[in-house]
This record gives C-alpha cells, sequence and structure tokens, in this order.
C-alpha cells in the first residue's frame, strides 16, 4: 500500500520468474521429503476409481473426445466419443445428444429384462450393474449419464504454462504453511491459464470469483489481482488456511475451496464425520452437486499426473528462469509515462502485468499509487534511479484520473469533491465557471478537470489537496461506484479454454463459490436462529415484520436485555416463511461484507491468546479495522460469550485498499 508520504522512495524487490514458456517436471515435490512426512491429502480406497477417472480424462482422451459415463459410478464409461476437430459446438452437443439417446433405450431394455441378443459391448455395460441389478437400477442410471470432455491437451499445455509459475507458488505456499501439493490446483482451475475466465465469473490462474477475491486482493475496474499470478496465489493460501481452520483437515480445505466452507462445515455436522469418503459419497446437499462431488478426486488426479508428467506426457523442456523487479509507484502515473521511463516495451510491460485493466492501457485513468509495477531485469538494469528522473513531474499526479464529470449525492459539498477528485476547490470552481460562493446542489452535475500534478503542487496550487487526500475518510466514497471487473471487456490474452466457454467443460462452475463465510445463516426447525455477529433484536424484526416488542415477549426477554452472539432466539414466522428471512438475513451479511472489503483486505492472520477481561467486543476494538464479525467468523467454534483467559484465538490480519 502506498503510505501517506507521497515522496517516500519506491520501494524495490527482485523476484526470479520463469520466462513465459516451457516447462515442468512434477510441480517442485521433493519425493525424499515426502517419503519422510506424513501426506496430509488422504487416499481412500473408495475414492480410487474416481481418481483414475479423472487421471483418465487429464491423459488419454483429449479436448476432441469425450467420455460418456456414469456421473455417480465413474468405473462405467459406456463409450468414447470422438468428434471432427472441424466440427461446431452445435454439431458436438448434436453427436453427445444422439449417443444419449442410445444408451438411454438401452437402459430401457435391460429394466425390460430384454438382455438374450446383446452385442460384446452391450453385455459389457450389463455386467457393470452387478447380477443384482433391478429395473429401478438401470431407469435411475438413465438420470446419471453425464459427458465428460477430455483435457489431455489441455493439461499438456497446463504442465509448459506452469514452469513460469512453479517456484513462486512453491515459495509463497511455503510461507504460508499450506502443503506443498497444493500447487497442482490451478491444473484443475485453469490449466495454468492466467487469462482464464469462466462464464460464472471467476478469473485468474486460481479462478477467484470477485466477492471472495475481494477478501484477499483489489478487484476493481483498475487493478484486477485475481489476473495477477503473485498476487493470486497469495490470496489462494490465504484461502486455504481459512478453509482449514474452519473444516481442520487439508482434503476438505480443498474441497471448500470448490463448494465453500459453510457448505462443508454443514455435511461436517449432518454426517458426523470428517472422513473425505464420507461425505463424498454421502453428502447430499442441494448445492453439493458433480463438480463438489468430484473436486478432491480431480485434485488428487491433477497431482498424480502432475509429479509423473514423464510418465504421462514423456520428456517436458522447461525454459531458463529470467528475472523481473517490482516498483511501488510513489504517484498516479500514466503507463506510457513508466514504459519510456523504464525503456520497457509496452506490449512486455502488459505482459508482466496482468492486473492491470483496460482503463489503464487506454489512458482513461492511470496507474495507482501503490501499485507495485512488475519489470523485467534486475534493479540494475531496470535502473530504478535513473528511470524516476525520466518521470517528469508534470506526469505525476497526486490524485487517480476521472471520468470528467461528478453527480452530486446528499451531503456533499463542492470543496471535499475537490479533494478527492486532487483539484483545488478553487480550480474546480473555475472549471464550472461558478463563483466562490457557489452551493452544491443534489443531483447537479460537476465537471471535474484533471488532477493536480507534482509540478502543479510544487508550485502551491494543489499543496493543501495533496495534504488531505491521505485523511479524508468522510468523503472517500465520492467517486460513482466503479463497474464490476467481469463486465469489463477483458484485455487481449490467449484463447480462453473450452471449460471456461461450454456446458459440457471439465467440471463445470469449479471456482469458489464467491462466498468465503462459512456463517449458517439459515432457520432452525423449530424457528430459532443462532445469533450472529452484528445482528440485533431490531435486524430480527425487521426481516419477519414483527414488532420488537413481540420478539421480546416470544423470547422472555424484559425491556432493556439485548441478544448475545451464539445465543438461540425464537422467531415469530407468522408474516414471512423462514427462508425469505434466511435470504433477507444473508443479504444483509452480504452487504456489510461487501462494504468492509470494498476497503479492506486479509493479508493473513495471528494467533491471540485472550486475556482476563476481554470479550470479543474488546477485542475487535483493539485492533484497528478487524469488525466484530470478521473476528468472529474466524472463530466459528469459540462462544465468545463465555470467553475464558487463556482461549486461542486466530486474528485476521486487515490492511487498507487504496481504490483510486
Amino acid at each position: 500500500m502506498a503510505s501517506p508520504n507521497a515522496d517516500r522512495s519506491p520501494i524495490v524487490k527482485l523476484i526470479k520468474i520463469a520466462a513465459f514458456g516451457l516447462l515442468l517436471a512434477p510441480l517442485l515435490y521433493n519425493f525424499a521429503a515426502g517419503a519422510e512426512a506424513p501426506d496430509p491429502f488422504a487416499h481412500p480406497a473408495e475414492l480410487e476409481q474416481d481418481v483414475r477417472f479423472w487421471i483418465r480424462v487429464y491423459t488419454e482422451v483429449t479436448t476432441d473426445q469425450g467420455l460418456l459415463h456414469d456421473d455417480w459410478n465413474l468405473g462405467l464409461v459406456y463409450e468414447v466419443l470422438r468428434f471432427d476437430p472441424g466440427a461446431s459446438p452445435a454439431q458436438r452437443e448434436r453427436r453427445v445428444a444422439e449417443a444419449k439417446a442410445r444408451y438411454t433405450s438401452l437402459l430401457k431394455q435391460f429394466a425390460a429384462g430384454s438382455t438374450d441378443t446383446l452385442t460384446p459391448h452391450e453385455q459389457r455395460i450389463l455386467h457393470a450393474f452387478g447380477d443384482k441389478a433391478s429395473p429401478r437400477d438401470f431407469r435411475d442410471a438413465i438420470e446419471r449419464i453425464r459427458f465428460q470432455l477430455g483435457q489431455a491437451d489441455r493439461f499438456h499445455q497446463g504442465l509448459i504454462r506452469a514452469a513460469v509459475w512453479e517456484k513462486q507458488i512453491a515459495h509463497t505456499l511455503a510461507q504460508h504453511g499450506v502443503p506443498a501439493e497444493i500447487a497442482a490446483l490451478p491444473h484443475v482451475e485453469s490449466s495454468f491459464n492466467l487469462a482464464a475466465y469462466s462464464k460464472a465469473g471467476a478469473a485468474g490462474l486460481w479462478q477467484f470469483m470477485p466477492s471472495t477475491a475481494r477478501r484477499f486482493m483489489r478487484v476493481d475496474s483498475v487493478v484486477d489481482e485475481r489476473l495477477d499470478p503473485y498476487s493470486a496465489t497469495d490470496a489462494a493460501a490465504n484461502l486455504m488456511l481459512y478453509n482449514y481452520r474452519l473444516l481442520g483437515t487439508w482434503p476438505l480445505a480443498v474441497t471448500a475451496y470448490n463448494h465453500g466452507p459453510g457448505g462443508l462445515r454443514r455435511a461436517q455436522d449432518e454426517l458426523g464425520s470428517s472422513d473425505i469418503a464420507v461425505i463424498v459419497k454421502h453428502y447430499q446437499g442441494a448445492t453439493f452437486g458433480f463438480a463438489s462431488r468430484n473436486f478432491y478426486v480431480a485434485f488428487l488426479a491433477a497431482l498424480e499426473v502432475d509429479r509423473n508428467a514423464d510418465k504421462y506426457f514423456g520428456p517436458i523442456t522447461r525454459l531458463p528462469d529470467t528475472d523481473s523487479t517490482l516498483v511501488e509507484l510513489p504517484d498516479y502515473i500514466p503507463v506510457d509515462a513508466l514504459a519510456k521511463a523504464f525503456k520497457v516495451d509496452m506490449g512486455a510491460l502488459r505482459v508482466l502485468n496482468p492486473a492491470l485493466r483496460p482503463p489503464i492501457w487506454s489512458a482513461s485513468r492511470f496507474v495507482p499509487r501503490g501499485y507495485m509495477l512488475r519489470l523485467p531485469g534486475t534493479p540494475q538494469q531496470a535502473n530504478i534511479a535513473g528511470a524516476w528522473e525520466r518521470v517528469p513531474p508534470a506526469r505525476r499526479y497526486v490524485a487517480q484520473r476521472n471520468d470528467g464529470s461528478h453527480k452530486i449525492r446528499r451531503g456533499e459539498t463542492l470543496a471535499g469533491i475537490a479533494a478527492v477528485s486532487g483539484v483545488s476547490l478553487s480550480r474546480l470552481l473555475a472549471t464550472n465557471g461558478w463563483s466562490a460562493t457557489r452551493a452544491a446542489a443534489r443531483g447537479e452535475i460537476v465537471r471535474i478537470p484533471m488532477p493536480a500534478s507534482r509540478a502543479e503542487a510544487a508550485g502551491g496550487a494543489a499543496a493543501a489537496v495533496a495534504a488531505v487526500l491521505p485523511v479524508a475518510p468522510s468523503i472517500a466514497a465520492v467517486p460513482e461506484p466503479e463497474p464490476e471487473p467481469e463486465k469489463v471487456a477483458p484485455p487481449p490474452r490467449e484463447p480462453v479454454s473450452e471449460r471456461q466457454t461450454d456446458s459440457n467443460a471439465l467440471l463445470p462452475v469449479a471456482a469458489p463459490t464467491g462466498n468465503a463465510d462459512a456463517t449458517d445463516y439459515s432457520v432452525g426447525a423449530d424457528n430459532t436462529v443462532i445469533v450472529q455477529a452484528a445482528e440485533t433484536l431490531g435486524h430480527y424484526a425487521d426481516w419477519s415484520g414483527v414488532g420488537s416488542q413481540a420478539l421480546r415477549t416470544l423470547n422472555k426477554l424484559h425491556k432493556n436485555a439485548m441478544v448475545t452472539l451464539g445465543h438461540k432466539v425464537k422467531l415469530d414466522l407468522s408474516r414471512v416463511s423462514a427462508q425469505q428471512f434466511a435470504t433477507t438475513r444473508r443479504e444483509y451479511h452480504r452487504r456489510l461484507q461487501e462494504e468492509f472489503f470494498a476497503s479492506h483486505r486479509i493479508a493473513g492472520t495471528e494467533n491471540y491468546s485472550v486475556k482476563r477481561g476481554e470479550s470479543l467486543w474488546v477485542i475487535a476494538q483493539q485492533h484497528a479495522d478487524v469488525p466484530v464479525w470478521l473476528v468472529a467468523e474466524y472463530n466459528p467454534d469459540v462462544d465468545f460469550s463465555d470467553v475464558r483467559p487463556g482461549t486461542a484465538i486466530t486474528l485476521p490480519r486487515v490492511v487498507p485498499i487504496n481504490r483510486q
């Protein structure tokens, strides 16, 4: 993050990365160390058949082929379909539909007991159901016929691409204490395609959904760190640690990366087990579908193929590493000025900084202050000091470039709008032809001039503006809300993989669910809820459409009593359904968290021992920018209504995000 002191020296770091090219032996898996340390990832015998299915998908069947199979018994593959490489998506879908129809007829034939004149292929399928199969077994199997597109060619390309990131990923995971095996997960998520987008809105190497990503990264129309492999890997490690702390096992943490930790906690509660095989085979959650059920076995398959790439694909060539340098920007600077100052080709700069969004490259926005710009070469080669001398003060700005106009909102003043926009009040008034006595009218359009440059600030024209910008939280929301990043046209990139565009792609919606909040906001069968942080009796009254006094009477609460975190409250649901109440409740927390993560991100965690006299509220107050609900979210099994001295809790480490 940028320091309030705009004149500080840039921070420079040397990072070793690999050139964009070829790879890979396995992702830094140390066989000697692996033999000594216990394997954190269970390989249950009950799941072995499913793992083998995905190994076959990853290594034997290409994207011009696919497996027609039973979606529950992955050992039952009806047929390998092969497509003409030039076939259109519609032609492929028609071919799949025809094949499904054939096997639907065959299963109906089996259900009717007509098995006398079967071909050897048909007999193989019949025998796969066993000797005791009933007519219902065959009819049920009709609904489970599924097509899986092959991935072998895509996985091979992913292995080649992965060489660029293997050392950085291994280093980041080790720093966070996350098992090294997690480095294979991008094979499942994106095939190591940095620019991969899903139809659901997931993006980047680790396929983060926007709402989950904003907990750990900056995601807006100027910077989308999901597309930066370094920032995204750090975020993935933090998310994995969060999942692990909530769920207690790494197999469940991996599954939660797809399904969400809340769903996995419900699975644990319902089944009374944390065994991944038990949950995969027996959990019947409404949203625990094929993708979630197969996410862990697909990960194990990817890990096996990654570790033994030569066995499955033959020798894979890797290119030598190259150097890159990180420079933290002290001001808002146009990207062309940076390319000129550092003598870097604009195309190379774009490749090294994929998080910068189209408005940066079209010059409608500046590269923001505090951004860690990645440059080719070592610091000596980049000649940092000399480069800064080549950025004239006239091209270094104290604020982000704006759209040129702003609609005045309730409570805003022209002075406040000028400060946030990085211009003097006199300049704002002059641009609009207004006098110094002009008052702001709600709904009026104000024309915003370019923000002040350092040259102007040095001359005194914007010195006051530069001083007020870092400490203006009361007007920090003046600009219009920026569009969601997925609505912004992505920059030119390598072709998006078919899993992002084809409904028959690998593990549809194989990305984090978009909600890392593991809290259960549902209503119990007895019309009760467990009080969560930031909830009051007034909230329950509003959400249920009844008066607070009615709820006090129902729960035998006296006049001034407050509901307490972790306690159970009875609801009056005579006016809304339990589902409607839960939906409203969940939306309240979603907005609460969205507003917080618009200006903050989680940069890690720390262990904390509760001291005598401390409550959840006191602990949150002692740690600036950590709201009560976030502390509670990281410690769902701690009873904060009766916390004892010495209780160990996890505190998220929160840092502000410069959104301009």
